[in-house]
């Protein structure tokens, strides 16, 4: 009989609970953008909205790097699910602006679970990078992030069909159409909530190595994915929550159309994540990276200038694809190079950058939207992810990436 190796009861749990949260940011990162808007916040607003999540999260990696470094991985996780948890269930109770903004910025809300993402987002990653690489032998890391990408993507796509229901259920709770949008909050509360009950299985070592200094890192390392980082963050904020009403504004597209469009993009997302680490064996993990990363960019491109939303979701789809094979290898070659007694003080530290440069993009493609410049922020994206390409490659070409411990 057909055996992983490297499966045990840790990876089991984390992966369950990546499926569980990816379902909730499945459905969250296209239901919520288009609910701001209907209850009459305009482009500009929302775009605010996720610069201040983007700010906070920023803070929260910070903290979530060294405390998970230092109190363990798994608390940390737990902590902040709770918070999601709450924060989702908050938006049944409220209309009002700044409260929405402070539930979202808290509780990530609407961030992340894109199309292809695998599930590899939020403030608390670094803690659940560091606990995957924990917990499976160096030579079959890429394989456990790959599979982890692979039920990331399984629970967008579950996601992304059940954000169809404000479609076609427009009255739930007995109210009008924002009844089927707080029905889901609600079930992504539940969903947190669960996926707390299964993290509190994890095992974690307690005999691990731990960093008592907190200025004693890997600076050098942290140096270089910071700058690159920095780059992508630009391209990201650009892109990000603002897509799915860059879709919604261009092509009239609703939560229906975009529901299909990202269920599609997260199941054929599940055949690169299967060939990611056989890839890497063949070209190595950073040469995998950088290419799919510049074909991603050609591909973002031609998608901007889409007369139909047929057309656009085509390129889109074969962009996510493609730049999918490099998710859990970055993931991968990151733990695979960082001690593993500041793992997640790495992680956290070298996102810090792209947090603080991806807050420029949201208020900033709005912006663009509402002055009817509708092409500029995915060309903006574009431009800045081909130039973090490029320094990854300047970077890391010479890296040894089957470093073992």
């Amino acid at each position: 009989m057909f055996k992983f190796e490297w499966l045990n009861r840790n990876i089991a749990l984390l992966m369950t609970g990546r499926f569980l949260r990816s379902m909730a940011q499945g459905f969250l990162i296209i239901i919520v953008v288009i609910y701001l808007s209907r209850i009459g916040f305009s482009a500009v607003q929302i775009g605010f909205i996720f610069t201040v999540t983007i700010i906070v999260g920023m803070f929260l990696s910070i903290w979530v790097g060294f405390a998970a470094d230092k109190y363990g991985r798994k608390f940390v996780i737990i902590l902040l699910t709770v918070v999601s948890a709450v924060s989702a269930i908050g938006f049944l109770f409220t209309t009002n602006y700044y409260i929405l903004m402070g539930l979202i910025a808290v509780g990530t809300i609407g961030r992340g679970g894109g199309a292809g993402s695998g599930g590899a987002f939020g403030p608390f990653y670094p803690a659940e990078q560091a606990l995957i690489t924990e917990s499976v032998k160096p030579k079959f890391r890429n394989n456990a992030f790959s599979y982890l990408s692979i039920f990331g993507t399984i629970g967008s796509a579950v996601g992304s069909i059940i954000a169809l229901i404000p479609s076609h259920f427009t009255h739930m709770f007995g109210m009008d159409w924002r009844g089927s949008y707080l029905f889901l909050m609600a079930l992504a509360g539940v969903l947190y909530f669960v996926m707390v009950i299964a993290t509190m299985f994890i095992h974690e070592r307690k005999d691990r190595p731990k960093r008592q200094n907190a200025l004693q890192i890997s600076w050098k390392l942290v140096g270089k994915l910071s700058i690159t980082n920095a780059i992508n963050g630009l391209g990201i904020g650009f892109l990000g929550p603002i897509l799915v009403y860059w879709f919604f504004i261009k092509y009239g597209a609703g939560t229906d159309a975009i529901g299909i469009l990202y269920t599609i993009v997260n199941i054929i997302a599940v055949i690169p994540f299967l060939i990611a680490s056989p890839l890497a064996k063949i070209f190595g993990s950073v040469k995998t990276i950088v290419a799919t990363r510049l074909f991603g960019v050609v591909t973002l491109i031609l998608m901007a200038f889409m007369p139909t939303f047929l057309l656009a979701s085509i390129f889109f789809t074969i962009r996510m694809m493609v730049i999918a094979i490099g998710n859990p290898l970055r993931q991968s070659f990151v733990m695979g190079q960082a001690k593993s007694e500041e793992r997640a003080t790495v992680a956290s530290l070298s996102n810090l950058p792209q947090q603080i440069t991806s807050s420029v993009g949201p208020a900033a493609s709005g912006y663009l939207i509402d002055m009817s410049m509708i092409e500029m922020p995915i060309l903006f994206a574009a431009s800045f992810q081909f130039v973090n390409a490029i320094l990854y490659w300047y970077f890391f070409k010479n890296s040894d990436e089957h470093n073992e411990e």
